[in-house]
């Protein structure tokens, strides 16, 4: 009898945009599929920004991993890899339990690989501004969203006493903003709907001294987005009183303010209640401790190094897309999403051809370079408006204002990763209308 060949195994390192799509589309039958990543879900990072407010719920942009390799006999563990043994091809996985865990101990064990595909994405990027770890509040994660959402409610709450001077009121009512990206600007964006929709009602009395500022170093806002977009949002922030400051330079957190330069080289002690950076990322720790296995190739501090197949320079058998890695790309969700679609087919696709002895070596021979095709770009930028940046011919077309909203509202519903989500978060819009926004946190 013909011996059959044993399955390969093929690890998927993280859950975000890029390892997801490959879960979601990879032929489970044709390979061991091990995923690791240290959270349990793909986050739906677009709508991040709103759950700070309360627009959206946390669980309606959180798809359970569980859900996907569960109906496709996929192994998973939550750990984080920690080391990589590229010549003997073993991982290192640790998972630190917390301390109201059934198990105290912390767990590590070695696994080994076939192939492996790195997606461990990217986190936020202080530029070695000091005090932003210290006190800066960030937005990647969903902890993070809950930690603003739980600052939120407190600065209004100690707001809200009459025993406490009137500079400290306005200091804790103050929201800034660091960062004029997609990002910063939705977020932005959401905290003025929060005002104008729900403080008023709330605390009518404290809602005129809310302030909401945004800094960037940049002189445009979205500097990605056609320029006349970018005039848009800032006129829209105009009629919004965001107090936006571009051209000025973060020098410094501290606990209670942030020193900041402005365009004219004068500095500034600006107090804020509430300090969201949103200022830039950087490829997480596993990236840089591959990079350190591969020195004669991975020469960018920033990030891995891969051709246009997706394969890691100077390793074997491993791929990398999304955040962690350096390319002329931006690092965009759709980005790491098209790398995703275009992996998994390709694996798919060698698997199938029966001349395919090495994928890793005969990928750039059997399938096309992996190229970029921008779907555009979107942004919510408050007060029901939104903007729109789409390919047209040669060219593109832009957009902004409400119907731009229900086109980004559309594009959200859509791309989210199941029908459960896309109806969870219909559902949340419908309520916030009716009965607007919460902040209840424990």
């Amino acid at each position: 009898m013909p011996q059959v060949e044993k399955k390969k195994t093929l690890v998927l390192l993280g859950t975000g945009w890029g390892s997801a799509t490959i879960l979601k589309n990879i032929d489970a039958r044709r390979f061991n599929v091990v995923v690791v990543s240290p959270r349990n879900y793909f986050l739906f990072t677009p709508l991040l920004p709103s759950c700070t407010v309360g627009t959206t719920e946390n669980r309606s942009i959180m798809e359970p991993i569980r859900h996907i390799v569960g109906k496709r006999n996929v192994k998973f563990y939550e750990a984080e890899c920690t080391d990589v043994d590229v010549a003997n091809k073993h991982l290192v996985l640790e998972r630190t339990n917390p301390p109201e865990s059934a198990l105290q101990t912390n767990l590590r064990t070695t696994i080994p690989y076939d192939y492996l595909v790195v997606g461990v994405g990217g986190t936020y990027n202080t530029f070695g501004t000091p005090g932003v770890e210290q006190h800066a509040c960030f937005l990647k994660e969903m902890g993070d969203a809950s930690k603003i959402k739980r600052r939120l409610k407190d600065t209004i709450e100690s707001a809200s006493f009459d025993n406490i001077s009137e500079s400290e009121r306005d200091r804790l009512l103050h929201m800034v903003v660091v960062g004029g990206g997609p990002t910063g600007v939705e977020y932005a964006g959401e905290l003025h709907d929060f005002l104008v929709d729900d403080l008023k009602k709330w605390v009518p009395q404290l809602a005129n001294r809310f302030k909401i500022t945004l800094i960037e170093s940049l002189p445009n806002v979205l500097s990605s987005f056609d320029k006349k977009l970018s005039d848009y949002t800032k006129s829209t922030f105009e009629k919004n009183h965001i107090d936006l400051r571009t051209s000025t330079m973060v020098k410094e957190v501290k606990e209670k303010s942030v020193i900041i330069q402005n365009p004219d080289g004068s500095t500034q002690d600006l107090p804020y209640g509430t300090l969201v950076w949103a200022a830039g990322i950087r490829a997480r720790q596993f990236a840089h401790t591959l990079r350190s296995k591969l020195p004669a190739d991975q020469t960018n501090h920033r990030g891995l190094l891969i051709d246009n197949h997706l394969r890691v320079l100077g390793a074997r058998d491993i791929w990398a897309l999304g955040d962690c890695t350096v390319t002329e790309n931006a690092p965009l969700a759709q980005v790491a999403s098209q790398q995703g679609k275009w992996l998994s087919k390709s694996l798919n696709s060698m698997t199938r051809d029966a001349s395919v002895s090495d994928i890793f070596a005969q990928i750039d021979t059997k399938t096309k370079p992996f190229k970029y095709s921008s779907n555009g770009s979107l942004a919510y930028i408050g007060g029901e408006k939104a903007i729109a940046e789409l390919p047209f011919l040669n060219g593109h077309i832009t957009a902004g204002g409400p119907l731009t909203s229900i086109m980004w509202k559309s594009y959200c519903l859509w791309e989210l990763f199941s029908v459960r989500s896309s109806m969870s978060v219909a559902s949340d819009w419908f309520r916030r209308a009716l009965f607007g926004r919460t902040v209840s946190v424990d």
